[in-house]
């Protein structure tokens, strides 16, 4: 069949993502109500929840906050009659994956802290993790997925192939954004395991929890961006936003809590790899802006340094020619008139040379000469050095900002 491909002038959130509603009311593709079917009624499963990150990033010297864009779309409450047999999308006794889980998964698995249940409910999944050559479309091309931009997403969960696809980066200090999409997508999984009563009551606290959260908090654009016009997907939205970004001590409300222990053994220590890979980033960026700061101080100070320089090798240059002027007249004289003649002078710096005879004046003005040639030949090498340091520290800053660069190509599949 032909899959239509969305046009690049469809709306976009404020987070950069074309919802799937958006895609579906364009293209014509109509989409029944999400939630549980009865058996005789055969329906495509709703869009899969997938992940989409754009990020804003420095320049040298003219920086701006990273800023981390993170939007999930697709995912309903129930699950389609198609899906009642999976065990795991229902409820039932979780069965053994038909594939055993690679390493790489289970490490993700571990690193997630999944609780037995989870899992269970991702290896059931059989993820599989991507690099950039090989993921490609695979989060886009579905049916699930139909007209989801490339390289829009970096990892989703398919209802309709009950699996798991995850984006990894080359960069290996990106592995805990590898493992917070792990366990955002596994959470989508998990909301439909629970029944209509636990997702209303859950729903209930999952909007208070949000609610206490700061209005300039990126979270509440990122669910507003995922859940666009279709108010029935910000449950789990909610639930998988909050399971992998929100902490405080003691936990959040303890129902919630319960619920997310089924599946997380320590969701503190999941929220700190949200924070942990994203402040690493933004500790990246401060690092830029500190140095570039005093870089751009230093660069200023060279420069006026070195302005100072050349006015006073100007002075001299004058003082001298003055000088050897002064020694040309004063050698011309007449022998009983020379010494007869005595002289004074100011020099350029302010030093009073009193009046005496000429050639003590002039004996003087040459040590003052001699004086300033060794001052200046220092200061030259002193600002040609400041320089040669600050030229240094522009191409360490520079790489620092072309490191955050690369780490932002890692970020999308389509340049990682």
């Amino acid at each position: 069949m032909d899959v239509p491909i969305a046009p690049d002038d469809l709306p976009r959130s404020p987070t950069g993502r074309v919802p799937q509603w958006v895609v579906d009311e364009r293209t014509g593709r109509a989409i029944a109500p999400q939630g549980w079917l009865p058996p005789d009624v055969d329906e495509t499963p709703p869009p899969a929840p997938r992940r989409r990150v754009r990020w804003q990033l420095p320049t040298v010297l003219v920086l701006a906050a990273l800023i981390a864009t993170w939007a999930l779309t697709g995912g309903g409450a129930g699950v389609p009659d198609a899906l009642a047999s999976v065990p795991w999308l229902t409820g039932a006794a979780s069965s053994e994956p038909s594939t055993p889980p690679t390493a790489e998964v289970v490490a993700l698995a571990d690193a997630a802290y999944l609780s037995a249940e989870g899992r269970d409910l991702f290896f059931g999944t059989t993820p599989q993790v991507l690099d950039a050559a090989t993921f490609g479309d695979r989060c886009t091309d579905s049916p699930a997925a139909i007209g989801v931009p490339a390289g829009a997403a970096v990892g989703c969960y398919l209802p309709s192939e009950h699996s798991i696809v995850l984006y990894r980066p080359a960069d290996a200090r990106l592995q805990g954004y590898v493992v917070e999409t792990a366990a955002h997508e596994t959470l989508h999984a998990a909301w439909e395991l629970l029944g209509d009563d636990e997702q209303g009551q859950l729903n209930t606290l999952l909007e208070a929890e949000v609610a206490t959260l700061a209005t300039d908090d990126p979270i509440h654009e990122q669910i507003a961006g995922s859940v666009g016009t279709h108010p029935e997907n910000r449950p789990t939205e909610l639930f998988a936003y909050v399971g992998t970004q929100v902490w405080r001590d003691g936990g959040l409300a303890p129902a919630l809590e319960t619920v997310y222990a089924r599946f997380v053994n320590d969701r503190a220590a999941l929220v700190a790899v949200h924070t942990g890979w994203q402040g690493m980033l933004d500790q990246l960026v401060a690092d830029i802006d500190t140095a570039s700061q005093a870089l751009a101080d230093q660069e200023y100070a060279n420069a006026s340094t070195r302005a100072q320089l050349e006015a006073d090798t100007d002075g001299v240059a004058a003082y001298r020619s003055a000088y050897a002027d002064k020694l040309a007249e004063v050698d011309a004289l007449p022998a009983e008139q020379r010494s007869g003649l005595q002289l004074s002078w100011v020099w350029w710096d302010g030093t009073d040379l009193p009046m005496r005879p000429a050639d003590e004046t002039l004996a003087a003005a040459a040590a003052l000469l001699a004086r300033d040639d060794a001052d200046l030949a220092a200061r030259t090498a002193a600002v040609d050095a400041a320089d040669g340091a600050a030229a240094a520290e522009r191409a360490r800053v520079e790489g620092l900002v072309a490191d955050v660069n690369a780490l932002q190509a890692q970020l999308d599949p389509t340049t990682g």
